[in-house]
């Protein structure tokens, strides 16, 4: 299909569309949903366009294709389409010679039932307001309208057999009445106004609409033999067969539009699950090993939710003897937060292994991915410690990093408190501060709230006192012991708050 020449031209009024397609059925489904697409400021009743609007505008394209074009590649199908509030308005033109839509036999007439065409024609009639062919007979015009909310003429008749019904009286000038039979009642269908039981006089025949309706028609003047109400007869039959096939195809439709719609939240499900997936995979990856530093002892461990965050952790040995721990928590989820996270990593790990001090580490990632924060509308709370073997303090800059701690050997833990705002929130120099550290004695703990959320029972801030309770009591022990019973906690929890990632990083030295 070639590119659409779509002209608005402003709210309330018409909406035009122009476009053209190959002489290829392949091409036809496209087509009408490009069409279906630009329907909106008609405002019908989605059935309608569903059903009515796409088998009419299918059947036009068809005819255009196989009998207008004769199949010929080389040829093209033109669409117009304008839409304005409470009508489409479709023209479908080929490049072929044109036909008499007049010499169109009727496919409802029994001599004419196993014809190979006719039927578009009929459908077209049969389910659109309006069906016009040009003169020379190569385009035709559908027009699809909102139906009025009177009440309509005949009651609960399908369309092609009140318009059978009407076409025999006026055509003929044969009165012509029909009931529907009702749990034993007749109830007037045609014409408009008929009240009443059947009069005398005329012949009645019955015909069956389908789904148990049963019409009862009476054709005045005609008597049990009359040629003119057998014809009548064959031709009600054979159009109520055909409405049916119509509303059939209509609940067939209603079918697999709610499958494709069943069908596409399962494959969006699943891109989100395969997205899930993928970026777990992807931060678990870029998580590095803890590197052997003299006099150091350290672990650290990312258990991601089932909907993947952006928490990470480094542990990097510096030059002389030093070493760097670094937390950080990305906002937000899924692939978007993991590659920020890998960002930040590489941007960090570069510039923290040159010796740089914590405030320079976290100048420098600002830069690095300030853009990306900007335009993901994501935020980063981070926190780099450096610790040194010659010096009895750790320096620290934290950007907006809630939990962050040195634990004392009697229990008493000193909250490494925010610097500076998290990155993406503030842009500005980064602050740097320190605080005593005592080897051997003094415990660095590092967690995201996600570890604590999950213990928390009665107000956040009891999940972050669980995990620093749990730590004073196993003081003594190796960083792993310490790390084993914070996630044991987590296994056994049932967590009020919504599931995040939980990372936590616990380090001493000697």
């Amino acid at each position: 299909m070639s590119p659409s020449d779509r002209h608005s031209t402003g709210a309330g009024r018409a909406d035009t569309l122009v476009f053209e397609l190959p002489n290829d059925l392949a091409s036809i489904e496209g087509a009408v949903d490009h069409a279906v697409e630009h329907c909106g400021p008609a405002g019908l009743d989605r059935r309608l366009l569903l059903f009515n609007f796409r088998v009419g505008l299918t059947e036009a394209i068809s005819n255009a294709i196989l009998y207008g074009n004769a199949d010929d590649p080389g040829k093209r199908v033109r669409v117009e389409l304008t839409a304005a509030p409470g009508e489409v308005r479709v023209r479908v033109s080929d490049q072929g010679e044109g036909f008499d839509p007049e010499a169109v036999p009727d496919p409802r007439l029994p001599e004419n039932l196993v014809l190979p065409y006719g039927r578009g024609v009929f459908l077209m009639r049969a389910l659109m307001d309006e069906v016009r062919f040009n003169r020379r007979g190569n385009a035709v015009t559908l027009v699809l309208r909102e139906p009025p909310d009177a009440a309509v003429p005949d009651r609960g008749l399908p369309r092609p057999v009140a318009e059978a019904l009407e076409d025999f009286r006026t055509g003929l000038e044969i009165e012509v009445r029909a009931w529907e039979v009702v749990e034993g009642r007749r109830v007037p269908v045609h014409p408009a106004g008929l009240d009443g039981p059947p009069g005398v006089g005329g012949h009645r025949f019955p015909v069956r609409l389908g789904a148990g309706r049963v019409l009862e028609v009476e054709v005045a003047g005609q008597g049990p033999g009359s040629s003119l109400a057998g014809i009548l007869r064959s031709w009600l039959e054979r159009t109520a067969s055909l409405a049916g096939e119509v509303e059939r195809g209509r609940a067939a439709l209603a079918t697999v539009l709610e499958a494709n719609r069943t069908m596409r939240e399962d494959i969006a499900r699943e891109r989100v699950s395969r997205e899930m997936e993928l970026a777990h995979d992807l931060q678990l990856k870029l998580l590095p090993p803890i590197p052997r530093v003299a006099g150091v002892e350290a672990a650290a461990r990312v258990v991601p939710a089932t909907s993947v965050g952006g928490d990470f952790y480094q542990v990097i040995q510096l030059s002389g003897g030093r070493v760097g721990v670094m937390i950080g928590d990305v906002s937000g989820h899924g692939f978007p937060a993991a590659l920020i996270m890998a960002l930040v990593m590489s941007a960090a790990a570069i510039y923290a292994e040159q010796g740089a001090a914590p405030a320079a580490v976290l100048q420098y990632v600002d830069r690095a991915i300030g853009d990306e924060l900007e335009s993901t509308e994501m935020y980063l709370s981070l926190c780099y410690c450096v610790l040194s073997p010659e010096t009895p303090e750790i320096a620290y800059s934290n950007a907006g990093h809630p939990h962050a701690f040195v634990v004392e050997s009697g229990g008493v833990a000193r909250r490494l408190f925010a610097t500076d705002p998290p990155m993406g929130i503030g842009k500005a120099p980064y602050a740097q501060s320190s605080v005593d550290w005592r080897p051997g004695e003094d415990v660095l703990l590092l967690f995201t709230d996600g570890l604590s959320d999950t213990l928390a029972h009665a107000g956040r801030n009891s999940g972050e006192d669980l995990v620093l309770r749990t730590v004073a009591a196993r003081h003594r022990r190796g960083p792993d012991e310490i790390l084993e019973a914070l996630f044991e906690l987590c296994r056994r929890a049932t967590p009020s708050i919504p599931s995040d990632d939980r990372t936590a990083v616990v380090l001493r030295t000697r």
